[in-house]
């Protein structure tokens, strides 16, 4: 193996994609040496205390080092172009101003379109009364049941039982962990002792009784906007007859790759 003559200074060339750019928490942590408390992303802190790279200096970005800088000075070129898909997915008030804009993209909500939208779905796949057990003609009175929330799942995912929609629709649907005895056990103060097998994690399944109203229709996909899963939720619209218009597209650079400055 190499011995580095000074382990603070190592020739060192890190690669990796950062999912993010000057905002993100990885990166300033490399490029400045450190992070502390203050720094916010996604609306947290990163750390709660001050965290310091044991490097004597912190990396350079490659892409700007000075021997290797593009001879047009032009930034370096994006790695990510997408679809712009925030500004058709996330409700915001355009008279905010610039920080509560920040804010409000920290903790989105789906804007008005994309209900709309989700609505339209909602009524074509739901078939079921909830006031009755026979099936209804009208859009008002039907509810999402189980069958309808199989096709549903069938169609964007290609089975029942996987995907971020499928746990949520059953959470929504009234599905909850079972607690066993020995749960109710130790929340009543009884220290688990012996170790033994790890316990497996229950299986999630749609309640066989269980209804998904629109309300629970759309809080699925609240949910996977707040996940940060744009393209799964444009995805699924253009699955389900609904595709988002073009806007143009999204440019980042998060693939990066740093060396030593030395």
């Amino acid at each position: 193996h190499i011995i580095e003559k000074d382990p603070k200074s190592p020739n060192l060339i890190v690669c990796g994609d950062f999912n993010g750019g000057p905002e993100c928490g990885a990166v300033k942590y490399i490029e400045e040496g450190f992070i502390s408390p203050d720094f916010i992303e996604d609306g947290e802190p990163v750390t709660s205390k001050l965290k310091e790279s044991p490097l004597s200096l912190p990396l350079l970005d490659a892409m700007n080092v000075p021997e290797i800088q593009r001879k047009d000075k032009n930034p370096p070129p994006p790695t990510l172009v997408v679809p712009e898909l925030i500004s058709l997915l996330v409700e915001i008030d355009e008279s905010l101003s610039e920080e509560d804009r920040k804010t409000a993209y920290e903790n989105p909500c789906l804007s008005k379109d994309a209900k709309e939208r989700l609505e339209r779905i909602y009524l074509r796949y739901a078939t079921f009364s909830s006031s009755s057990s026979e099936q209804q003609t009208t859009d008002d009175a039907t509810t999402m049941n189980i069958s309808d929330v199989e096709r549903w799942l069938i169609d964007i995912n290609g089975r029942v039982g996987r995907g971020s929609e499928f746990r949520n629709a059953a959470k929504e649907m009234g599905w909850v962990e079972p607690v066993d005895v020995e749960d109710e056990a130790l929340s009543d103060g009884e220290s688990k002792g012996g170790g033994g097998a790890k316990k497996e994690k229950a299986r999630i399944v749609l309640p066989q009784d269980g209804i998904l109203s629109l309300e629970g229709f759309v809080n699925v996909y609240e949910s996977e906007l707040r996940e940060g899963k744009f393209w799964g939720i444009a995805h699924d619209l253009a699955v389900m007859g609904e595709a988002l218009p073009d806007a143009g597209v999204f440019e980042s650079r998060y693939d990066r790759m740093y060396c030593s400055a030395s």
